[in-house]
């Protein structure tokens, strides 16, 4: 349907140097950064043991991630390049932190680096370590995290390789939806003291967007308005500059096809359509302020699926240190649908051939608006269709940041593992083909409309007012939370457990 679309099997970094002599670079990175010595736990790793086993999880043009396992003690590891580090880490630290109060939410323990440090800087000089392989690293971000025991791998990007078939699928969509709303609620307390000069006062990320649109294809930000014709033009003759710099890898082939077929301009437009769309929605119906952008994406979520009982835990988020923190003091209104979208835009369609699957983005909302003390408005229901369009738009943007350093004839010397953009562009035309002969907002509110949904919202209702009491201050801080979380959790369960339809009530 689709041609030159290709997955690669293998989804980790590749490249000579950091694998010879069983990441020994890495090994002296990690150790200097957080020295056993320092830490005095019993099941704390020595990175420069030869018991100790590296591997790669994840990895991209904005970070690495890591596994670090000695024994049965395991830590994830992640190393975020110093052009994306933002002022806000020290606090996505602390809402990991936040985070782990709450038993039911299943995050990582943050280790202390060295003097008291939460997150270390890679050092310009290790002792016997070449200059210019450490130069790959030198000045990135790290951070050390213990991981959940039995659980580390990343979910897969094609569904079809997901554990369980269909039924597997569905049984994981309803989980992410919940996790959504769930490590939303837990963030509220730490945005309540953020500083007032934080400035995060981008919900939709269009700036971002249009910074990465201007760093990949060095256009100015006036371009990517695309407000005429002439610029149009510009826009392609700028572009055909960079063409015959590409590699010949199959991505990188597509993606120049797509490139000469205009799809960058497609993508723009889009953007600037929705951006349209979501301002002047938000502006007549501001969503609530959520203090959560998680990155629910197979590369971030790790989880266990149990197939007797076809049920997905989810046990560790690798990605909050892309959190956008929203108060009433810095003006950051994040709305949490917008985290829906962006989860239904990875997960709702097909990696290689775009489709759109209304029943795993149905299971999605399902699990989503259980965890709601509140319907969704008809505003918000169609803010979230323009947030699942968005999710696919930025998505483009990202991946075409892959080939950034061939478009200016500089390939790197690490080999990604690359999916063609382009495929985001198939999976919008493939959302708005189902849009045309399908209701929207119907497709909502049957959801919304169901008998044990109302329970649902109910035990919502009370957990909302139980956060904005004088009782979860005193539960937090005697350390009780968890009891009663998992009070709220075992009331959610007993419903759906009564409704043995996966799909829908």
């Amino acid at each position: 349907m689709f041609p030159d679309l290709l997955i690669k099997e293998n989804t980790i970094a590749r490249h000579p140097e950091l694998e010879q002599n069983n990441f020994d670079l890495l090994r002296q990175i990690f150790a200097h950064a957080y020295p056993v010595k320092n830490l005095d736990r019993s099941n704390d790793i020595d990175f420069l043991s030869p018991a100790t086993t590296i591997k790669v999880v994840n990895s991209g043009r904005l970070s690495f991630a890591f596994i670090a396992q000695q024994n049965e003690n395991q830590a994830f590891l992640k190393m975020v390049k110093p052009g994306f580090v933002r002022s806000n880490i020290p606090f996505s630290v602390l809402c990991t932190e936040e985070c782990r109060l709450h038993s039911t939410i299943p995050t990582f323990k943050t280790y202390p680096g060295a003097n008291g440090q939460l997150y270390q800087i890679v050092s310009a000089k290790l002792a016997n370590v070449s200059a210019n392989l450490l130069s790959l690293f030198s000045g990135q971000t790290i951070t050390l995290t213990e991981v959940a025991k039995n659980g580390i791998d990343s979910l897969p990007e094609t569904l079809t390789a997901i554990p369980g078939g269909q039924r597997g699928q569905i049984a994981l969509m309803q989980t992410l939806g919940e996790y959504i709303v769930k490590v939303s609620d837990a963030m509220q307390s730490v945005t309540c003291h953020l500083p007032a000069d934080i400035d995060t006062a981008d919900p939709a990320g269009f700036i971002l967007g249009r910074q990465i649109a201007q760093d990949i294809f060095q256009i100015s930000h006036a371009l990517t308005y695309l407000r005429t014709n002439h610029d149009r033009r510009i826009l392609r003759a700028h572009i055909e500059q960079y063409l015959p710099n590409l590699g010949q890898s199959h991505e990188a082939q597509a993606f120049k096809r797509g490139l000469e077929e205009n799809q960058l301009e497609i993508i723009l437009a889009r953007f600037n359509q929705l951006e349209e769309n979501i301002n002047a929605s938000l502006a007549q119906t501001p969503a609530q302020n959520v203090p959560i952008h998680n990155e629910i994406k197979p590369a971030n979520v790790g989880a266990i699926y149990d197939p007797r009982i076809n049920q997905w835990r989810i046990t560790q988020s690798f990605d909050f240190d892309n959190i956008a923190f929203g108060t009433h003091r810095n003006g950051d209104h994040t709305p949490l649908e917008k985290d829906l979208g962006r989860t239904l835009s990875f997960f709702a369609f097909d990696a290689i051939t775009g489709e759109f699957s209304p029943t795993n983005a149905q299971a999605t909302v399902k699990g989503f608006l259980q965890r709601l003390p509140r319907k969704l408005n008809v505003d918000e229901i169609d803010r979230l269709k323009h947030y699942v369009q968005l999710g696919l738009v930025t998505s483009y943007l990202w991946r075409a940041s892959y080939f950034a350093d061939e478009l200016h004839g500089q390939p790197g010397r690490i080999q990604l593992a690359r999916i063609n953009p382009n495929v985001h562009v198939f999976q919008l035309e493939a959302f708005e083909h189902w849009l045309t002969s399908n209701n929207w907002h119907r497709f909502i509110s049957a959801l919304q409309e169901a008998p044990a949904m109302a329970q649902h919202r109910l035990i919502a209702a009370e957990a909302l007012r139980f956060r904005n009491s004088s009782e979860y201050r005193l539960k937090r801080n005697s350390g009780t939370l968890k009891a009663y979380y998992e009070h709220i959790d075992a009331a959610h369960e007993m419903i759906s457990n009564a409704h043995t339809d996966q799909s829908t009530y």
